[in-house]
């Protein structure tokens, strides 16, 4: 729970989606910089993917999101706002590594797409999402080793399995299960599931 009480309580009048944001944005940006960069290290990324930037890309979509909505709506609270911060980082890694297991599942190989540059699920594409999704996959090929790396490389450039397997020495059945297999231990060790880590 943020640590201040919410200025938006006990208002006679609702202002406007942005000045109701701006007022959570005073009181909380300091606590949701700190719980974005919390939440960054537990997947070990500190480097690329700034909590700034995240905070301020999710603040714009909430203004863009209430502007949908319907006038008598409820105003956000800091708790509420830090929930989509927060979900905003999960979404970005979860997917980074859905893609992959979508490549490593494909054996037709039509086009090369790094994984930062492809389309997400989760919302529309922004500085700090590609920063993320960048900083995931160099943090997953320094924990693959070089072999490994190599050929989630080769992956990601649409190469068929029989090209990856002579990379590294393998069939391509046994190159392809290799991959899936490294790929699980990372997502394993970086602590990464369908699931939303723990909030507290």
């Amino acid at each position: 729970m943020m640590n201040r009480t919410d200025p938006s309580a006990g208002r006679p009048a609702p202002e406007s989606d942005a000045a109701s944001l701006q007022n959570v944005w005073q009181s909380f940006g300091e606590q949701l910089r700190r719980r974005a960069r919390t939440r960054l290290r537990q997947y070990g990324l500190t480097g690329q993917a700034e909590s700034m930037d995240i905070c301020n890309d999710v603040m714009a979509d909430l203004i863009r999101h209430q502007k949908n909505q319907a006038a008598d709506r409820p105003e956000l609270s800091g708790d509420e706002v830090l929930s989509y911060v927060l979900r905003a980082i999960d979404n970005q890694v979860i997917d980074t590594f859905r893609t992959l297991a979508r490549q490593c599942r494909d054996f037709r190989r039509n086009e090369s797409s790094p994984p930062e540059e492809m389309a997400i699920a989760s919302a529309a594409r922004t500085p700090s999402q590609i920063a993320i999704r960048r900083e995931v996959m160099d943090r997953i090929r320094r924990m693959l080793g070089e072999e490994d790396s190599l050929a989630v490389d080769l992956m990601l450039e649409n190469r068929d399995w029989n090209e990856i397997g002579d990379a590294i020495g393998l069939k391509p059945d046994t190159a392809r299960m290799r991959i899936r297999r490294a790929l699980e231990k990372v997502r394993r060790e970086m602590n990464v599931s369908d699931e939303r880590p723990d909030e507290s």
